[in-house]
């Protein structure tokens, strides 16, 4: 086989194997700020008995990424109702 076609089956291979890996958390932080929480786009839950090892809850701002401790969730929902009502008052 020509070593040019190798090299090319082998970055495909490890290409595919990346988009399936996961993006593990891998420890949290319990005081995120406020003013991030006010600006998250959107959250995913991260749990222990899936491909990752502990849970998390993963804040998707500005193209960044936050792992934030669960019990962060409560305080964040309370932020976005707080920029929903912001929103529809105009602010």
């Amino acid at each position: 086989m020509d070593l040019r076609v190798l090299a090319l089956v082998l970055c495909v291979a490890i290409y595919s194997i990346q988009g399936a890996i996961p993006k593990c958390c891998v420890r949290t932080s319990r005081s995120i700020p406020l003013s991030t929480l006010m600006r998250v786009e959107r959250y995913d839950v991260q749990h222990s008995h899936g491909a990752c090892e502990i849970d998390a809850v993963v804040l998707h701002v500005n193209g960044r990424r936050y792992c934030a401790d669960p019990r962060v969730k409560k305080v964040l929902r309370v932020a976005m109702q707080i920029r929903q009502a912001q929103l529809m008052r105009g602010n």
